[in-house]
């Protein structure tokens, strides 16, 4: 509103006195009428206000019962909500409360007091206080929490009062009772534990499915499908795991399942991973995943009930093609009236079917003598359910024939009915077998009569054991050895007087039962020729050679055993001598040796002079050769061949004397080297060489083998000879071959052609070389032969083969 206008004041006096002064009065008038003027203008102003503030002081009215009409509303609706309701300032005081919230503590006043002291009895704030977050963030925030002073779950739900400005001034919390709830929830987290346990431990495989992927399968059904992890099933076709003879019957059923429709329980097949199949019987239900129908299938494992049934199906076959082929009769009778029959019966009763026994009363086939006794077994087999011994019987055939029967009964269950089964043999041949049998044992016995003489006849001693060791017979050259002894040879157990007859073994030390000759042969084992010593006999000790063996009969089995013991004594006390006589034979071989190593050292002596001697004369002969001419150079030339020859021949009887005395141990060698030696030596010579490289156990002595084969190759091969030389593996050994094609060796001489001192075709150094060779390839362990060249054709070269052991 705006200031009215100032009207001019008079000053005061100072004396007190008011000063008129002196104005026009038209300008007065006019003053007046201006003021006047402005007054209306200022009262119409003032009227217009006044009118504006009684319309806004009615619009506030009416906006404050608005208000106040919108706040019972709003608190009506708050008082009547179920979820408690709680207004609360910006230190937690309660400001207001509904009637829920008032019905938690109703002997206490809420508004006013700190939320957290009236709710949950706490002197400060909580630590999870929804409130609290929304005055920090100015965010709704929402909390469950259980709220001690009353044991129970709240849901919190804190929402922002702002004022015009944004700012946050209040909180209305609204909480709901939530305990049913959460204990709804943890019993159905319980109930989840519960069912994943027992599905998880269940010995049946639990799996789910879509009808196409499986989504679910527990570690039973991973491990019967042979899995090692679950990864390996999931995911795939569902059908993957059905045998092919199954699916489309396990397709229809999961269609079923799907419609919620009953599915029947089903015995199939399933395919493990690795392809073999396994019985299951198993039954699908529909259930929910995620609000996605889906099928839940239950298979247990009944291979082993399977299997159960195959085996009892063929256990009743075999037991019914047992009854239907027996040779002895069967008979199922009930009340006295025949209800079974097997074909035995029929045929040693006379019929000709079954039906022309059964119906009929069993007296018909009982002689009258029996039935009686009969009767009364029928009747104790009734009240004692036992079975009646087995006894001889006669009974009548429906051609009037009397037979002699073992017969026995037993109650039983026939068709659901008690019954008994009457089991019979006819014995018209065993009695025949009986008659025969009397008859073998009278000729066994006159065996066993001839047994006696022929022991008595032989000049060793026999013992003959039973089973159990024990002596059962013995002939008299057994009692001979054993003289004046206090033993006896009664039928007792051979080990009860082994000690007392001081058995000994060749080295003095005591035999054990189970090392007697008699033991073993017991056991199955045939000894022959094995020495022991007997010293308690009242004498010097006798020396026994034993041979022992099984006896048994027909059918293999052991039945006792039969020992043979000669009298060796007198051959000791000869092997005694001999020993002696070896002794004196040593001392001599001692005296040879020293002898022996003078004759070497002669022998040494004269190879030396007769080889410088030798060489001499190959030189003199050599300048006579160039000196003469004619016969008399020819003379010369074979005069120089001898010497060379003699020299050749000194060479081998060097090295002769060198392989008996070097050392018997062997060593690493390399083949190679000791070839491509004596390939050096022959340079004129075409020789060929595979060029393997090996070691082999030889000696300093392995080039000489190669020098004779090769040099006997190049010598009696001809000039155009060609000479090869090849190694091979065989195992842990090589085989070495020298060849040529020079004229062979004749099938009849590759013998001989190693024999010492042999004049033959190929003989080197007057019949020594081929010996040497053989002499040193036994000394390194190998073996050396003569072979064609080319299999079965001499003419065409000889080859020579032989083998060393590989280092």
């Amino acid at each position: 509103m705006p200031a009215p206008p100032e009207t001019p004041r008079r000053k005061p006096d100072p004396a007190g006195r008011d000063e008129v002064p002196q104005e026009n009065p038209a300008e007065t008038e006019r003053l007046a009428e201006e003021r006047i003027s402005e007054l209306q203008v200022e009262i119409d102003t003032l009227r217009r206000e006044n009118e504006e503030l009684r319309q806004a002081e009615t619009e506030c009215r009416r906006d404050e019962e608005a208000l106040r009409r919108e706040k019972d509303r709003v608190g009506a609706i708050l008082s009547a909500l179920d979820t408690g309701q709680s207004l609360v300032d910006p230190d937690m005081t309660i400001v207001w409360v509904n009637q829920e919230a008032r019905d938690i503590l109703p002997e206490q006043e809420p508004v006013g007091q700190k939320c957290y002291r009236y709710f949950e009895s706490l002197n400060e704030p909580c630590e999870v206080c929804a409130a609290r977050r929304v005055f920090a963030t100015g965010e709704v925030a929402r909390v469950e929490k259980c709220v001690s002073r009353r044991g129970r779950w709240m849901n919190i739900v804190a929402q922002p009062v702002k004022d015009a400005s944004g700012r946050v001034t209040h909180v209305l919390e609204s909480f709901t009772d939530i305990t049913e709830q959460k204990q709804a929830e943890e019993a159905l987290r319980e109930s989840e534990a519960k069912y994943r346990t027992l599905v998880e431990t269940a010995l049946d495989i639990v799996l789910i499915h879509d009808s196409e992927k499986i989504l679910y399968i527990n570690p039973t059904g991973v491990n019967l499908l042979g899995a090692s992890s679950p990864n390996e099933i999931l995911g795939r076709n569902f059908l993957e795991i059905i045998h092919p003879d199954f699916r489309d019957r396990i397709r229809k059923n999961a269609a079923m399942d799907l419609l919620g429709e009953p599915s029947p329980t089903t015995q199939l097949q399933l395919l493990r991973l690795d392809g073999t199949p396994f019985w299951v019987e198993g039954k699908g239900v529909m259930t929910y995943i995620a609000g996605t129908p889906v099928v839940q299938v239950i298979m247990r494992d009944i291979t082993g009930r399977k299997q159960m049934e195959d085996a009892l199906r063929e256990s009743e076959e075999r037991y019914r093609s047992l009854v239907e082929l027996m040779p002895d009769a069967v008979v199922v009778h009930r009340d006295g009236i025949i209800v079974y029959v097997n074909p035995a019966c029929v045929r040693i009763a006379g019929a000709k079917s079954p039906e022309d026994l059964v119906g009929k009363p069993l007296d018909l086939f009982v002689s009258p003598e029996y039935r009686e006794r009969i009767a009364g077994h029928i009747r104790r087999m009734e009240q004692e359910g036992t079975a009646t011994p087995l006894v001889e019987q006669e009974l009548r055939t429906l051609d009037d024939r009397t037979i002699q029967v073992d017969i026995t009964a037993t109650p039983i269950l026939y068709q659901g009915q008690p019954s008994i089964m009457v089991v019979f043999r006819d014995i018209a041949e065993r009695k025949q077998v009986e008659a025969k049998l009397r008859a073998v044992m009278e000729r066994e016995h006159l065996r066993a009569t001839e047994l006696d003489a022929t022991l008595a006849s032989i000049a060793s001693g026999v013992i003959i054991y039973d089973t159990t060791g024990a002596i059962v017979r013995v002939n008299e050259a057994v009692r001979k050895m054993i003289g004046r002894t206090s033993m006896s040879l009664d039928p007792v157990r051979f080990e009860e007087r082994q000690a007392g007859f001081g058995v000994l073994r060749p080295d003095g030390t005591p035999l054990s039962l189970e090392a007697t000759p008699y033991y073993r042969a017991l056991h199955g084992e045939t000894v022959q020729g094995e020495e022991v010593m007997v010293t308690r006999l009242n004498r010097e000790p006798l020396w026994v050679d034993t041979s022992a063996a099984p006896i048994r009969d027909a059918g293999g089995t052991i039945v006792g055993a039969i020992a043979i013991l000669t009298d060796i004594t007198g051959r000791k006390r000869a092997e005694e001598a001999l020993i002696r006589h070896t002794e004196e034979l040593t001392r001599l071989h001692r005296e040879l040796e020293a002898a022996n190593r003078e004759a070497n050292l002669y022998l040494d002596i004269l190879t030396h002079d007769i080889g410088n001697t030798e060489n001499v004369s190959n030189l003199y002969a050599e300048l006579l050769i160039e000196s003469l001419e004619g016969e008399a150079a020819e003379y010369i030339k074979k005069l120089q061949s001898s010497v060379q020859k003699s020299i050749e021949i000194l060479g081998t009887v060097s090295t002769i004397r060198r392989i008996y005395q070097a050392s018997p141990d062997l060593k690493q060698t390399d083949l190679n080297r000791a070839i491509q030696g004596a390939i050096e030596g022959s340079p004129t010579s075409v020789i060929y060489h595979n060029g393997a490289c090996h070691l082999v156990l030889a000696d300093d002595l392995l080039p000489v083998v190669f020098n004779n084969l090769i040099g006997n190759a190049v010598k009696h091969g001809g000039p155009d000879v060609e000479v090869a030389v090849r190694v091979e593996e065989q195992g842990d050994e090589v085989l070495v071959t020298v060849e040529d094609t020079g004229r062979g060796v004749p099938d009849e001489d590759k013998e001989a052609i190693f024999h010492r001192y042999e004049q033959q075709k190929r003989g080197v150094g007057e019949g020594l070389g081929l010996y040497l060779v053989q002499i040193l390839v036994e000394r390194y362990g190998g073996r050396v032969w003569a072979d064609d060249r080319v299999p079965g054709r001499p003419g065409k070269g000889a080859a020579f083969r032989f083998t060393l052991k590989k280092a």
